[in-house]
């Protein structure tokens, strides 16, 4: 699964080892140092599988943002926006590079070209929406927020 999400941005490959349903950064020092301890020590988590699906981390997204191109570049609104779980509209995007078909997954970039998520492309022309959110980074902003609220 973590092969078929890493082809939707670059043809690069990336070495993995999974542990169950998670996958890691292949690591040969860590392999060859590792002690009989629990995974989550093992290395860098790339996703794991939920429900017959692949999930993310936000350490793939940010290996795949240096090894792709088929990314979206957001103001500093869309920044916002976006972070708050909110779809990318045409105001909110700098520049769109890669591929424009819709349905394509593409890397969303803040200005400085830090990666802050991902979403699915849905085009631009005539439409107010392009992008349609699917992660985003913004959970660390929400889960501290409510920390502050409570």
């Amino acid at each position: 699964m973590l092969d078929t999400f890493v082809k939707k941005f670059t043809d690069k490959e990336i070495k993995f080892v999974k542990i169950g349903k998670k996958y890691f950064l292949e690591n040969k020092k860590l392999e060859e140092n590792r002690l009989n301890v629990k995974e989550k020590f093992f290395g860098l988590l790339l996703g794991q599988d939920r429900e017959g699906k692949f999930t993310p981390s936000f350490g793939l997204l940010d290996l795949l943002s240096k090894m792709s191109n088929e990314k979206i570049f957001v103001k500093d609104i869309g920044e916002m926006d976006f972070l708050y779980g909110k779809h990318l509209r045409v105001r909110h995007v700098l520049r769109i590079e890669g591929e424009k078909k819709i349905g394509f997954l593409k890397l969303v970039q803040n200005e400085h070209d830090e990666n802050i998520g991902y979403g699915k492309y849905v085009g631009e022309e005539g439409k107010i929406q392009v992008l349609k959110h699917r992660m985003d980074r913004g959970i660390f902003l929400k889960r501290d927020k409510e920390k502050v609220m409570h």
